[in-house]
């Protein structure tokens, strides 16, 4: 399995969009996988997993976490709640890392790997950069490079999101403003609240599709049989 990509963000929305398009990069037959919908309990702290290096809990994390270990390069996006990555993605990371660092087997170290940072507005993917930042460090996994976007909060979805004045809608529009595809943030369409600003760039795809060959080259370069190592 040569490159994956995981996302821990919902179904069709940007999270997802993101790595897809970083994965189009990559080109070949990547596998993507999300995990929306899938059962990821956090870390229990057991120490069940000591002796072989894999977490004992059974749930969907273990066919995740074997993608992973199978592949040849990895990319994984997460959005920001509340200023840090979301639970599902905290979970996976947890168990990922404390399963695979006991008797300094690190078994993902060294593959390549690229990080998708979603926030609902600019700078706020920073926290989700950090947070995987640090397992990328611990896992002992090559960092590539990272894609940052503006994702959709939930408020555009509920029902409530242009009349609530709590909810992150709010904080980019004024109440009473209405809902369209215009100004719902996408791969496609960022920053759509800030329109002939530098941040209104449009589309962030190119960008991730980028990402992906940069991944593609330094696979290429680890592989004695490719044209780039042939002498």
């Amino acid at each position: 399995m040569p490159v994956i990509g995981i996302s821990a963000g919902r179904k069709n929305k940007v999270t997802e969009s993101v790595v897809k398009a970083v994965l189009d990069g990559v080109k070949g037959d990547p596998t993507f996988v999300s995990l929306s919908g899938k059962l990821i309990r956090p870390c229990e702290a057991c120490n069940g997993c000591v002796a072989t290096n894999r977490c004992v809990l059974d749930d969907d994390f273990l066919w995740a976490a074997d993608q992973v270990r199978e592949s040849d390069a990895l990319v994984f996006g997460a959005p920001n709640h509340f200023r840090h990555m979301n639970s599902k993605g905290l979970a996976f990371w947890e168990r990922l890392c404390f399963s695979g660092r006991h008797n300094a087997l690190f078994p993902l170290q060294g593959k390549p790997a690229a990080i998708v940072a979603i926030g609902g507005d600019g700078g706020a993917g920073k926290p989700v950069l950090e947070d995987l930042r640090r397992y990328f460090r611990d896992a002992r996994l090559d960092l590539v490079g990272h894609v940052e976007a503006q994702g959709e909060y939930a408020c555009f979805t509920c029902g409530y999101g242009s009349e609530c004045a709590v909810g992150g809608f709010a904080s980019l529009y004024p109440l009473g403003t209405e809902i369209s595809d215009d100004n719902t943030p996408s791969i496609d369409n960022q920053h759509p609240h800030l329109p002939g600003s530098p941040c209104h760039h449009g589309s962030l795809r190119d960008e991730a599709i980028e990402m992906g060959k940069a991944i593609a080259r330094v696979l290429a370069c680890s592989d004695p049989g490719s044209p780039s190592q042939r002498t």
